[in-house]
């Protein structure tokens, strides 16, 4: 169990294990985003009530229409208004979800629009969450489209980031206001993703019931890699859990080992630069502790230093030896008082 208001590294390392390996022994794609979805939405909690701190868990995978299977694509088309769309126009599709309401707990009934057809940049760029997720990736919409292929290439190693919203309730990059942000109390949203080898984003978004800053979401980018690690074991083509493609694995366990260990040992090199980077990043913050506490500790010691001068100065009576004190009698006083008044 994960509480995100607490997470820490050594959280993100045994959750990345974890992901990184639930593309094992599946089918489909879509299978093993089934299980990275139940698994955030299961172990990700309140440590002081146990209550599941995400209402809602969505993964996402850019697909080509042609390629979609029919349900999707009456849903593509339904957007389009019956239009014919092109085979190989992408489509923002939904492989699976996981929340608090039990139809949220199946790509079939989670959404009313579960195939979202990208038309045009132009078109794209009026699509708040949609846009907002590619900017946040470090992405261009004519590029996302498709429309330069060549710097897929380029870009897939490269591409693995976060998408934040810290205030969900009013953002306009969260259109579910009425729906789902306020009926659930949604804090903040936070998604992953990046580039599937393919080519394909894909996402992992969170809808929250809990607030969380910049910092902890920037955990999420090493989850990234380990979600892409597992939604590159199944076979490119095995995309959807029941199409022939993954009927096919079933029976006979044949895709391309070969590839696949390609993208795992690509996959793991990324880790490892991940994991190096992380490392020097929390070297820096340490040096940094270390530094700040050398630095208050000589103020302290200067200051220890200046008090102690300060009160050897002094002079004051503690100072006097001890056979410089004259007891003098009261009687003696008097008399030599009243001896001067006679004088006077």
């Amino acid at each position: 169990m994960y509480d995100i208001t607490l997470f820490t590294p050594q959280d993100m390392a045994k959750c990345s294990l974890v992901l990184r390996h639930l593309g094992r022994n599946t089918a489909s794609m879509e299978a093993s985003s089934q299980k990275i979805v139940n698994y955030i939405y299961q172990h990700f909690c309140d440590s002081q009530t146990g209550e599941n701190t995400c209402a809602l868990v969505r993964l996402f995978k850019t697909h080509a229409y042609g390629e979609l299977e029919d349900s999707l694509q009456q849903s593509a088309r339904r957007l389009m208004k019956g239009n014919s769309p092109a085979a190989d126009m992408k489509c923002w599709t939904m492989l699976a979800a996981a929340g608090t309401q039990p139809q949220w707990n199946s790509r079939h009934t989670a959404a009313e629009n579960t195939a979202i057809p990208l038309v045009s940049t132009k078109l794209v760029a009026q699509m708040p969450a949609i846009s907002e997720i590619i900017r946040q990736f470090g992405l261009d919409i004519p590029t996302f489209l498709g429309i330069e292929p060549e710097r897929f290439l380029q870009l897939e190693s490269a591409v693995l980031n976060i998408f934040h919203v810290s205030e969900a309730k009013g953002s306009p990059f969260i259109p579910e206001q009425n729906s789902l942000i306020i009926p659930y109390q949604v804090k903040s949203v936070l998604g992953f993703g990046g580039l599937l080898p393919s080519g394909s984003l894909f996402a992992v978004v969170m809808f929250l019931k809990v607030k969380i800053p910049q910092s902890t979401a920037e955990m999420f980018k090493d989850l990234a890699l380990s979600v892409k690690t597992a939604l590159s074991m199944p076979d490119e083509q095995s995309v959807f859990e029941y199409s022939e493609n993954s009927k096919s694995f079933v029976n006979n366990n044949n895709f391309a080992e070969t590839q696949l260990l390609e993208h795992q040992v690509a996959n793991l090199i990324q880790l490892l630069d991940f994991s190096e980077q992380e490392m020097l990043r929390q070297a820096t913050g340490f040096q940094q502790t270390i530094d700040n506490l050398q630095r208050e500790l000589a103020e302290y010691k200067n200051k220890e230093q200046a008090l102690k001068a300060s009160q050897d100065k002094f002079t004051g009576i503690l100072n006097i030896p001890n056979d410089a004190i004259v007891v003098v009698e009261e009687s003696q006083v008097i008399q030599r008082f009243n001896q001067g008044e006679e004088q006077i």
